[in-house]
């Protein structure tokens, strides 16, 4: 993807999702992730292969 959002929004939106107790907060960090990436599976791959490529270097 090469208008991917900057990494430190994507680590936002999914702390969004994962570590907050608002429901609020949550779903708004899930459609951030959606509506970025078309999908949060599409999202969670993308993660991923980035958390990938950083290892490598």
């Amino acid at each position: 993807m090469n208008n991917a959002p900057p990494e430190s929004l994507i680590r936002t939106w999914v702390w969004m999702m994962s570590e907050n107790n608002d429901p609020e907060l949550m779903n708004k960090g899930r459609q951030n992730l959606i509506s970025a990436f078309g999908s949060l599976q599409k999202a969670i791959q993308y993660i991923e292969q980035h958390a990938d490529s950083n290892d490598e270097n």
